[in-house]
């Protein structure tokens, strides 16, 4: 077997090849992807060999894995960049050397694979993002305008000025001629953004209905009180196939929601959490967590002893953590949501 590391960036990538025979390296070359027939070239000189392909999982891996796959004799394997780190680091880094890194891994068989999407996971996780990207820019809109009423001494009528008796007010206000061209364009943008994510919303819905898998999915993890419709999209989306985590602690894990340890001898210290892996399920629990905590004793009573030891900021983290525990526990085992009781005298109090 030929073993290649890739190490793959967004224009080129630069593959090195060793033989799992002989032991030879051979000569490292850079690959331009505007190019692609450099890399089919590189491929080539192995012959009917089979090949191992190790490249990191970033942004465009998914691309590379899809595009490799066309060769039959060809194993694409994409790895976690950090875990790599930890087992081969080295003092020199350059691209050579870290495709040579990879290609040694993979020919010593210790290589720490990552899961990558399939296309039917890719196309809910490409929505459910752009989605939360469309929001962004809606907020955005709407702090401009906030803005500019402030820079203008201007008091808000209304908690919501952006609904019908908000937008009435907004109209009848006269501000100078710069000031109105800023509010006209925000509040055009801000109307084009809101409409494309009702669109993306119904998109969304409408692959959820019409996959069995999903549709189960989703109607269990709606029994989840607090937990809204787009955040059970995004914990389905983000997961994934949820049966690849062996247990409750490396889904919260994925999440990014554990604490980094550091453990020798007789001492342990734990810091903050780690925020690795899916940043836009962190950011769904974590905004969640606390109407959960409203709605779930349980987690009521978690946050607030959290809350009382440490800060709030902290509890919002700890519920979660148990939010998504529980939800991989549901999916896993294909039951609904169960409210458990909470032991007398606990404190109950969630602010």
């Amino acid at each position: 077997m030929i073993h290649i590391g890739m190490d793959l960036h967004h224009r080129n990538s630069v593959v090195c090849a060793l033989s799992a025979e002989t032991g030879e390296l051979y000569t490292a070359r850079r690959i331009h992807h505007d190019r692609i027939e450099e890399l089919w070239q590189y491929l080539d000189q192995f012959g009917d060999q089979p090949i191992r392909v190790v490249f990191e999982a970033i942004s465009n891996a998914r691309w590379m894995y899809r595009l490799l796959g066309q060769r039959p004799n060809v194993e694409a394997v994409a790895v976690t960049p950090h875990k790599v780190k930890i087992i081969a680091e080295t003092v020199s880094k350059t691209d050579k050397i870290d495709a040579a890194k990879l290609a040694w891994l993979s020919s010593v068989n210790m290589l720490p694979r990552a899961w990558l999407p399939d296309e039917r996971v890719e196309r809910l996780r490409e929505l459910t993002r752009h989605r939360a990207d469309l929001l962004c820019i809606r907020t955005r809109c709407k702090n401009q305008v906030n803005g500019i009423l402030v820079r203008m001494g201007l008091q808000r009528p209304y908690d919501n000025i952006f609904g019908t008796l908000g937008r009435r007010w907004l109209v009848g206000l006269e501000f100078p001629k710069i000031m109105q061209l800023q509010v006209d364009h925000w509040m055009a943008l801000l109307d084009m953004t809101s409409d494309r994510i009702v669109r993306v919303e119904g998109r969304i819905r409408r692959i959820i209905d019409s996959d069995p898998i999903w549709a189960r999915a989703w109607a269990l993890l709606d029994t989840i009180p607090g937990v809204g419709k787009v955040t059970i999209c995004t914990i389905l989306a983000e997961l994934g196939d949820w049966q690849r985590f062996r247990n409750r602690s490396e889904v919260a894990s994925f999440a990014g929601l554990v604490p980094v340890s550091k453990r020798s001898a007789n001492s342990k210290r734990y810091g903050h959490i780690s925020k690795r892996g899916s940043k836009e399920l962190r950011r769904v629990l974590t905004e969640v967590a606390q109407l959960a905590a409203r709605k779930v004793p349980r987690y009521g009573h978690l946050y607030a002893r959290v809350k009382s030891q440490k800060c709030a900021n902290v509890a919002k983290t700890a519920v979660a953590r148990r939010l998504i525990e529980d939800a991989w526990t549901i999916l896993m085992k294909d039951e609904p949501f169960r409210l458990m009781p909470v032991q007398a005298g606990s404190l109950m109090q969630v602010g």
